[in-house]
């Protein structure tokens, strides 16, 4: 979808109390972070794969396709592919950093920083931030270790272009305006989601609450959601695989038989 720079990044990696944080992320799950690895998401599941220069990507159905160039190859890439083995984004995210540990019983507040990182550990702790994770800048990325281990207790709002929020949960709403080309991928939002801005891609998420968006350009694959999807403009929207969530037991996790039907984006789907 596009590149984000690894040069000059704020990074601030968010650990609970005096725990140290943990060692290199590195691995071969979808969270991982290390370099020049290709993370598959949307219908068929996940896969990790690492491409060389030039290589290709294998998609759930056996097909090897070589996306559009537009991640650095030390940069980490999900390349997003709707039912029929469609690629239909590609999201680039800086690969590696050596993040200052900060106090988790606060707010993080990036302000008019441009390339910040929030990175949270992957320890099973708790709420890594208490409060609010809130931007203003552009090619903000918030990274998590997976939403069953990391976890901001309040909302994130993000005012800015190219604002990524991957492998976390939010307690509140996520709410970003005032730029283009949201990501969000791998997330668990138990509020809402209100993204106004065109190039929204929102990949392999579960929703408890209603994903609003008011832009065109919008790619919705393989999310559960709660309350409902609308998009404003069905120009270009890719809508695909997203169904219904009924959190029966109220857990806010979503177990066997709580998928239903099949939703449709404001007027368009399939």
């Amino acid at each position: 979808m596009r590149t984000l720079p690894l040069a000059a990044f704020l990074f601030v990696l968010v650990a609970c109390g005096s725990e140290a944080p943990p060692a290199s992320q590195g691995n071969d799950t979808p969270y991982t972070s290390d370099p020049g690895k290709t993370v598959v998401i949307g219908a068929g599941g996940q896969s990790v794969q690492t491409v060389p220069p030039g290589g290709c990507v294998t998609l759930p159905s056996g097909e090897c396709v070589t996306p559009d160039k537009k991640c650095k190859a030390d940069e980490r890439t999900d390349v997003v592919v709707d039912s029929s083995g469609k690629v239909v984004a590609v999201v680039c995210y800086p690969a590696s950093a050596s993040p200052t540990p900060v106090d988790e019983n606060g707010n993080v507040e990036l302000g008019k920083e441009n390339k910040g990182v929030v990175a949270i550990d992957g320890l099973d702790d708790g709420d890594d931030i208490a409060g609010n994770v809130t931007s203003s800048g552009n090619n903000v990325t918030v990274y998590g270790q997976g939403a069953d281990v990391s976890v901001i207790g309040g909302n994130v709002t993000a005012e800015g272009n190219n604002f990524s929020l991957r492998g976390v949960r939010v307690k509140g709403n996520v709410n970003i305006s005032g730029g283009n080309n949201a990501t969000l991928v791998l997330c668990v939002v138990e509020g809402d989601v209100n993204i106004t801005g065109n190039n929204t891609v929102m990949a392999s998420c579960n929703v408890l609450g209603k994903i609003t968006i008011n832009g065109v350009n919008t790619v919705l694959v393989s999310n559960q959601v709660g309350g409902g999807i609308s998009v404003s403009e069905a120009k270009n929207t890719v809508c695909d695989g997203n169904v219904e969530w009924n959190d029966a037991n109220s857990n806010k996790l979503v177990d066997p038989g709580e998928s239903g039907a099949p939703l449709t984006c404001g007027g368009k789907g399939k």
